[in-house]
Order: C-alpha cells, then structure tokens, then sequence
C-alpha cells in the first residue's frame, strides 16, 4: 500500500463517524429559543377617549402581572391618530406610562400619524418608541401570531 493511499484510508475512518454524527443531529429537532414569550398582546390606541387610554393601560399591566413567568409575556401599545394624544409627554397620564414601563409594557407611536399631526419625536413621552406605519405594524404583528386588540373594545 502506498502512502498515499494509506492517507486517504486513515482520513475516511476518521471522517466516516463525523459524517454520522452530522446527520443524526441535523436531523433533530431544533432547540427552542430561550425566552421566547408564549403571550404576544398588541394594543391599539387609536382615539382621544381618556377611558379608552385608561382600559388599555389596565390590561397592558394586568396582562403583565398575570405572567406566570418572567418573559412569558410581551405588550405593546400601539399609538396611531388621536391616540397620540395619550403619549404625549404633556399629557397627565405620562406617570401611568412610566409605571407600565417599569412593567415592561412597550410604547410605541406611528410615524406616519405623527406627521400628519404635526408632532416631533421630542414631545413623546420617555421611553416611547416609533414606528413608520401603524397599519404595518399591526399587520406585521398578526402575521407573527399576536393578538390585536383595538382600545375600544377592551372596556
């Protein structure tokens, strides 16, 4: 047997066993992201109604206190048009936002209402995030699995 040969007999045992385990573990199951939350709720904000805000607030915490598990959960609150008006940093329920973030509810407001109102990143309470499209940010979330709630039909 020539050396060469021999080489490439002695790579193919050791390689042999590597491929075997490669397919076995392709083919199982993919592990399962750590935490991922079971429980995805989108709020969507959408009138200039103070009890509206209010019961949409209320569920976000009660949804959040109701979490088995930390990270069980995850809520957000969608502003578009004059639901605006409820993250406006002016606005007296901004120390009712600040505890559903402490909460770990998420905020966030539709860009594209922003403009049209004539509002600035600036005037938005701490902690609120953007987004460019309300509409697509609700499309977006249904098609991930969450589920929509709409500020009017929480009461």
């Amino acid at each position: 047997m020539t050396r060469r040969n021999w080489m490439l007999r002695f790579c193919s045992l050791l390689l042999f066993p590597a491929g075997l385990l490669a397919q076995s573990t392709a083919s199982a199951a993919p592990a399962s992201p750590q935490n991922q939350p079971t429980q995805k709720v989108l709020i969507h904000v959408g009138t200039n109604n103070s009890e509206n805000w209010q019961a949409a607030l209320k569920k976000a915490n009660d949804l959040m206190a109701s979490s088995a598990k930390p990270y069980d959960t995850y809520v957000e609150i969608l502003a578009t048009g004059d639901g605006l008006k409820l993250i406006d940093k002016d606005n007296p329920m901004t120390n009712e936002i600040s505890k559903s973030l402490d909460k770990d509810v998420s905020f966030v407001a539709c860009h594209a209402s922003m403009k049209t109102n004539h509002m600035e990143d600036s005037q938005l309470a701490a902690g609120v995030g953007t987004v460019p499209s309300g509409g697509r940010e609700i499309a977006a979330r249904k098609a991930q699995g969450w589920t929509v709630l709409e500020d009017k039909s929480i009461k």
